[in-house]
């Protein structure tokens, strides 16, 4: 099993996360250019969230709107927030260098809806009982999830970290985000319910009591009653 699963998921079709490169560009051997001199039409009617790209550049362009990046010369990219956005176009030229072109854009309308994009630390599913400490831990060899990396730790301090709740043990049931020491009460005990999200925040402090290279505590999830699981990401 490989010590972390770190996966980017994206419901909506239409490519990655982040507006550095994702993928290998393809070289324009035709031309020798600079960032300024990608040719694009942007097409965003009445200010709308829904902003159509065409590159005319030759070469494969990566074209973003910061958080969701899609290899393609066309594309239909859908803005995250109201007012100022920057549309993201990069490309290779002849030298075999990156090169970048950015379009200011406002949005003042929200009309299309935004695509789910979520990254994705473990996936599968997994059950834990009453006060059944080794079920839901982070560890390879007292528990039932995959050791998380230290780059994983460092990768999650400071966001909303979600758990997709399946099934709970019965009503009253209670989550507590502790470690695999049971040593820090990170958030106390909260009631669950089936088929919703937990939502809980990862601090820099809880990193370093998890990571290998710190504490090496490992992060566990332990119940009263006793729950499953089916997901833990972070929505981007």
């Amino acid at each position: 099993m490989k010590k972390y699963i770190l996966l980017v998921a994206v419901a909506f079709s239409l490519g990655l996360t982040s507006c550095d490169p994702v993928e290998e560009f393809t070289e324009n051997t035709a031309a020798n250019f600079t960032g300024d001199q990608i040719d694009a039409t942007l097409d965003q009617p009445d200010g709308d969230n829904l902003v159509r790209v065409t590159v005319h550049t030759s070469g494969t362009a990566q074209i973003s709107n910061g958080k969701q990046t899609i290899k393609a010369n066309y594309a239909d990219l859908i803005m995250r927030e109201m007012g100022a956005n920057t549309v993201y176009i990069k490309m290779m030229n002849s030298n075999g260098d990156i090169v970048e072109k950015q379009y200011p854009i406002t949005v003042s309308k929200m009309t299309h809806p935004l695509p789910v994009l979520e990254v994705i630390y473990w996936q599968g599913e997994q059950s834990t009982g009453s006060w059944d400490g080794a079920s839901l831990r982070f560890s390879d060899t007292e528990g039932k999830l995959p050791t998380l990396s230290d780059e994983t730790y460092d990768a999650m301090v400071g966001k909303k970290i979600c758990l997709d709740i399946k099934e709970v043990n019965g009503d009253g049931t209670t989550i507590r985000v502790t470690n695999g020491w049971w040593a820090t009460d990170y958030v106390k005990d909260t009631e669950i319910h089936a088929g919703e999200k937990f939502v809980f925040e990862f601090t820099q402090a809880m990193a370093d009591d998890c990571k290998k290279g710190g504490a090496g505590k490992d992060l566990l999830f332990v119940s009263n009653n006793g729950f499953t699981i089916t997901k833990m990401y972070f929505e981007l």
